[in-house]
């Protein structure tokens, strides 16, 4: 059974978009917390949101060749829906990896 500390934690660091901290958030947890569900439930969010900046960046450059419009279109309802998941999940106490960059995170 999982205490509210630690379904907070989880939930800050899949939802630090919300407060505009999408890296500083789970970054500043994974630092300072013991437990280890939570650093696992915090390197998955950094590392995915870390990717999510960095395909920003990649489909913002794309867009000048309107290749990126939906590209970004795309991204952004991951983005959104994804940590939401997790939030979810991880306050049942599963062990949740992003579909994408979960193997990634799970090697670190």
């Amino acid at each position: 059974m999982m205490t509210t500390e630690q379904k907070l934690l989880c939930a800050i660091a899949h939802l630090g978009w919300v407060v505009a901290l999408p890296i500083l958030a789970p970054l500043v947890i994974l630092i300072l917390t013991n437990d280890t569900f939570v650093k696992n439930q915090a390197k998955e969010a950094l590392i995915f949101q870390i990717g999510v900046g960095i395909l920003t960046v990649v489909f913002g450059i794309l867009s000048i060749l309107l290749i990126g419009i939906p590209l970004l279109l795309i991204l952004l309802v991951g983005a959104l829906i994804f940590p939401i998941i997790a939030v979810v999940k991880s306050c049942d106490g599963v062990d949740y990896s992003y579909p994408v960059t979960g193997s990634v995170a799970r090697k670190f």
